[in-house]
């Protein structure tokens, strides 16, 4: 069972700008009700998708760093990322249904 990972401000350009292949960011707050409501969806993505995509989370109240570095104004926020480039970015919740298109249109 894959699973998301939880990424800070120490393990960012590790776990996602250095990361082979498609990364899908998660930036979430515990508050966040949408947020919330999101996350068993990002996890079966993980799943789903396996090691084709790595998954991370990223608490924006526990990182406010990375949220102003990757200037996130609302929550949920989801960014996809390959070769250390942001290729899209999608906010609110997101049908699973919905998200699996979105990404399977940026492998």
């Amino acid at each position: 069972m894959a699973e998301a990972r939880n990424v800070t401000a120490g393990s960012f350009e590790r776990e996602v700008l250095a990361a082979p292949g498609l990364v899908l960011i998660d930036l979430w707050a515990p508050w966040c009700a949408p947020c919330r409501a999101l996350a068993p969806v990002i996890d079966d993505i993980a799943d789903d998708f396996g090691d084709t995509l790595t998954v991370g989370k990223i608490d924006v109240d526990a990182e406010p760093s990375l949220r102003d570095r990757l200037m996130v104004r609302s929550v949920p926020t989801l960014i996809l990322f390959r070769g250390g480039e942001e290729l899209a970015r999608a906010t609110g919740n997101q049908s699973r249904a919905r998200l699996t298109a979105w990404i399977e249109a940026h492998q």
